[in-house]
């Protein structure tokens, strides 16, 4: 097999990948042979059939199957001995293959580009120094204590944030929902029967003419307005755990001091993890602006799309802009994007960087328990989603990368 390389650009390659007739005769006749020691025909011992009768039986078949087996292969070989990255997949422009002529097969792909004088040790980065406040432990706790609050009964007049418990009645529609929970000032059930339940206790019936939206869950009383009975059963409020040391034995520690010092401790940890993806952040940004290369058209145009995408996803205001609006707003974050991905790639391609199928598992598990999901459940979407799992992969792969980067960087100290 032999491949030609032109350059159409620097990140654009036209292979010529042509083999002679009797390559790919020599490699038809080796695949009946296989054959011919694994199949049975009348008359012969297994394996001793002629190769004729066995390509007279079997001949189109496995000459489809080599063929279809060596178009891969050829351009995988062709891509090693070029030293190509290619980024897309080849896109055929001619494809000829006949067992009498030969092979020759013409493709166009889009490769990584070089980046010459790539260095990536003794970055400067400034440090971040990180400290623990006061207020935010205080915050930290309340947060917990605020998870580990119960509704209880009391015997008042309904207030803002209480927990109504109402057998609700809607006759016009024969509609009726018992012990529907109600809190106060959520936007669950419209504004007008919160407003008509404050002030009133337990025992009270109330009647009220309510609006309902056309966004409300029940399809009876989408867009209505209806006259609702509410009997109210019971009223509720949140009453947090007194901040001692039994709230901290709840949560397995011996003291409230216990408790606090550990999340402490814990926040100085997550803090400086996120002083370091900050860091990270800023010797990436280092190295685009440093080092101009060409960019793979088609890689840019992919990653611009993933960008607007995600930004329609998440913002409002990109719902209803025009698309070629979009494409020159989030132009310059594609660009950033993709010349990142080349550095690191490069980057991990030289210091040989790896994702273990340990730290895979590990990555996994980790997913699931930030979901509260089962890990079951989450290898059932990845064995489903073959893509999903191999972005995964690399988002392991670009985040040792930055680890090693780092570990490279020169730290600049407050005052030097």
């Amino acid at each position: 097999m032999q491949c030609v390389v032109e350059d159409i650009s620097q990140t654009k390659k036209r292979l010529t990948i042509e083999a002679t007739s009797e390559e790919l005769e020599s490699e038809i006749r080796k695949a009946l042979n296989e054959l011919r020691g694994k199949t049975n025909i009348a008359g012969f011992r297994p394996g001793k059939a002629p190769i004729s009768l066995v390509e007279k039986k079997y001949g189109k078949n496995v000459e489809s199957e080599v063929i279809g087996r060596l178009v891969p292969e050829y351009y995988y070989k062709a891509v090693q001995q070029n030293n190509l990255t290619p980024l897309t997949n080849p896109d055929f422009e001619h494809r000829d293959i006949d067992r009498k002529t030969g092979v020759k097969m013409v493709c166009v792909v889009e490769v990584r580009p070089e980046v010459e004088g790539l260095e990536y040790e003794g970055i400067p980065v400034k440090e971040i120094k990180e400290e623990v406040k006061d207020e935010d432990v205080e915050a930290q706790i309340k947060r917990l204590q605020v998870s580990k609050s119960q509704y209880e009964p009391v015997e008042r007049p309904v207030q803002l944030e209480d927990l109504v418990v109402a057998d609700i009645d809607v006759e016009s529609e024969e509609l009726s929902f018992p012990s529907q929970f109600i809190k106060i000032g959520s936007n669950k059930y419209p504004e007008a029967l919160n407003d008509a339940l404050l002030n009133r206790n337990k025992d009270e019936v109330v009647e009220v003419s309510v609006a309902f939206g056309e966004d409300f869950g029940h399809e009876k009383l989408k867009g209505k307005t209806v006259n609702v009975k509410a009997a109210i059963k019971d009223v509720k409020t949140l009453v947090e755990p007194a901040l001692d040391d039994e709230f901290a034995k709840d949560l397995g520690y011996n003291t409230l001091t216990e408790l606090t010092e550990d999340i402490r401790k814990n926040l100085i940890i997550i803090k400086e993890a996120q002083a370091v993806k900050t860091q990270q952040g800023e010797i990436i940004k280092y190295l685009v602006e440093k080092y101009d290369f060409p960019l793979p058209e088609t890689t840019l145009a992919t990653e611009l799309t993933t960008i607007i995408r995600e930004a329609k996803f998440h913002n409002e205001k990109y719902k209803d802009t025009p698309e070629e609006e979009l494409k020159e707003i989030f132009k310059e974050d594609a660009i950033k994007s993709v010349k990142a991905k080349v550095i690191l790639d490069i980057i991990g391609e030289k210091e040989k960087i790896e994702v273990t199928e340990k730290e895979m598992q590990q990555r996994i598990v980790e997913l699931a328990n930030s979901m509260s999901i089962s890990l079951d459940a989450m290898m059932q979407y990845y064995r489903a989603n073959e893509s999903s799992l191999e972005q995964t992969r690399y988002t392991l792969f670009r985040e040792k990368v930055a680890d090693l980067i780092y570990k490279k960087a020169k730290i600049e100290k407050e005052g030097e």
